[in-house]
């Protein structure tokens, strides 16, 4: 075949070859393109090429007669391309009050975790962007794609075990949502997402023990700055329910949902407290009552959560309990535990070759002293005497002794 008729073919090859290049885990590189290509005498150099691929992606976007179109992948070796089901063959979404669960989740993510803001805003786009277009600019005020591409593979397997791993919701609500998530993927990638779905490493249980539809109540009292009250139970041996302060109601001043150790956590202002804030796991939650989300929840409450995310780190890591300024001494082989304790920001000195120290506000608890005795012979607790006396006691009184 003469270089002529080689040339005029090559367009309609480089089409092929990216038709069997389906999903992004197997994008084909520039290189391997061009190499393609002149295995078949098609001479081509890479600005040409990418122009070509340039070209042919906005014709069949454009074109109803393909179901796919050509999406370019950057990587550190160069450009990549493969091909995804094109938008309009994707015809399953979620419910406003799924899409609302999903983003809050992956908005609080940054609350309680160090995930990089790219990725949880490029979580956020990319879900919206599968939402009903009157329905976008109510979940978030961002400037998104108005193209709807499924998920990609890593999007939909974070978001899929994000959702297994809430203890909360299981049975069929997880599992209609996770199913969706499925559906909104490209076709070529479901049968990877269907094995992250049935992951053994989550257990599932066949009944949650709060709906979505209480679930939905909380949100909208959240969101609107409203009060609301609610049931609050433990489990007795058998798994009954005991309902504390004797069935009563608790009326709380809602001030977000924050996710953390497979649990999901009410945060509510309560004056009544040293940090003037309460948690409640939702799952012990029951008979959710709004009353028409008429009052609302006071000035300081309001103030407060502006500053909430600096008290998460007290909250989820330390628990509740009097706050004392403590000094540590320990091993700099435990750097990283103190990090991952108090958060990255923290203040720590190094006093010789080995040994470091950290003066900081601790809620003073059983959970801290339990944190705290793990370490023994690598860490001390230099001070105050107060809080030193309460872990002798502590000690004493779980071996027995009179303190």
């Amino acid at each position: 075949m003469s270089r002529k008729k080689n040339q005029k073919i090559k367009t309609l090859m480089v089409l092929d070859i990216l038709k069997s290049h389906r999903g992004e885990n197997n994008a084909i590189s520039t290189k391997q393109l061009t190499l393609a290509l002149q295995e078949e005498e098609i001479p081509c150099d890479r600005r040409t090429l990418i122009n070509d691929i340039e070209t042919l992606a906005a014709y069949i976007t454009d074109n109803p007669d393909y179901d796919f179109v050509i999406r370019l992948k950057n990587t550190s070796r160069g450009n990549a391309y493969y091909t995804v089901t094109k938008p309009d063959r994707v015809n399953q979404t979620f419910s406003e009050k799924e899409f609302i669960c999903l983003i809050t989740g992956i908005n609080n993510l940054r609350l309680t975790d160090d995930i990089d803001k790219k990725l949880a805003d490029s979580l956020k786009n990319k879900l919206i962007s599968t939402a009903p277009e009157q329905m976008r600019k109510k979940l978030m005020q961002y400037a998104v794609d108005d193209n709807v591409y499924p998920l990609d593979t890593v999007a939909a397997k974070i978001l899929i075990d994000s959702i297994n791993s809430l203890t909360f919701m299981k049975g069929n609500s997880s599992e209609k949502i996770i199913d969706t998530l499925i559906n909104l993927s490209d076709k070529d990638d479901k049968n990877a997402l269907i094995t992250e779905k049935n992951n053994p490493v989550y257990s599932r249980h066949s009944s949650e023990s709060i709906t979505l539809y209480e679930i939905d109540k909380i949100f909208r009292a959240i969101d609107t700055q409203t009060k609301f009250s609610f049931r609050y139970f433990d489990l007795d041996e058998n798994r009954n329910k005991i309902y504390r302060h004797d069935g009563n109601r608790y009326h709380v001043e809602p001030l977000t949902l924050i996710p953390n150790d497979n649990h999901y956590y009410l945060i509510c202002y309560d004056e009544t407290t040293e940090l003037k804030l309460r948690t409640y796991r939702i799952d012990r939650m029951t008979d959710v009552d709004v009353k028409g989300f008429s009052e609302p929840i006071s000035e300081e409450a309001m103030l407060m959560k502006k500053t909430l995310p600096s008290h998460t780190n007290q909250i989820f890591r330390m628990y509740n309990g009097p706050v004392k300024l403590v000094t540590l001494e320990f091993s700099d082989k435990l750097i990283g535990n103190i990090f991952d304790k108090f958060g990255t920001e923290v203040k720590i000195t190094r006093i010789s070759d080995h040994t470091c120290r950290i003066t900081e506000e601790i809620q003073i608890s059983p959970p801290f002293l339990g944190w705290l005795f793990q370490f023994s012979g690598d860490m001390k607790l230099l001070g105050p005497q107060d809080v030193i006396e309460f872990y002798t006691n502590r000690c004493a009184s779980i071996c027995g002794f009179e303190p």
